[in-house]
């Protein structure tokens, strides 16, 4: 027999999952939120658990899927393998899940870090997109943008200086 509570807190469950993905541990620290200061909050802990347990069971919460979810937009919007890893971990996902996800995405057979850092230097008017004349401030504002992205000076140099506009949209039209 399942408790009201049980089903309170479910379709408090339910009712996050149908609007925004979720890793496990997001879900958990929601719930935990929504029955802290209620009546809910006996016993809610066991109930929170069995919750998720039950739902990763069903595959309705997925972990793998959420985490490469993520990184594909994450790569999208131009960040690094190495700042898609640290937010990953914000979110509440396991290394194991973080290092499959990153392995599947380096398997693909393009460079990811090269079309990540094109589209974030697309995206900010840098390098070959810039608009204005370039001097050591811009110079310095630009390998700060990729820096703070995740990305190599090595890599920076060269969607700044060595690509061209056109090569760079051949990187990322050829990814997409």
């Amino acid at each position: 027999m399942v408790s009201e509570n049980y089903k309170k807190i479910e379709s408090k469950a339910f009712w996050y999952l149908e609007r925004y993905a979720s890793s496990s541990k997001n879900l958990r620290d929601y719930l935990r939120r929504k029955v802290r200061d209620t009546d809910l909050n006996q016993d809610s802990e066991i109930i929170i658990n069995q919750i998720i347990i039950n739902l990763e069971k069903q595959n309705i919460l997925n972990d793998g899927v959420f985490s490469e979810s993520k990184a594909k937009t994450f790569i999208n919007k131009g960040w690094s393998l190495s700042k898609i890893k640290f937010r990953l971990k914000q979110l509440g996902i396991n290394d194991d899940t973080i290092e499959i996800c990153i392995e599947n995405i380096k398997s693909e057979e393009f460079d990811v870090e090269l079309f990540a850092a094109s589209k974030l230097v697309k995206k900010r008017f840098i390098g070959p997109f810039r608009r204005k004349e370039l001097d050591d401030k811009l110079k310095n504002r630009e390998f700060g943008i990729l820096a703070r992205a995740g990305f190599n000076y090595a890599l920076s140099k060269k969607l700044l200086y060595d690509l061209s506009v056109e090569e760079i949209e051949e990187i990322i039209n050829n990814y997409i």
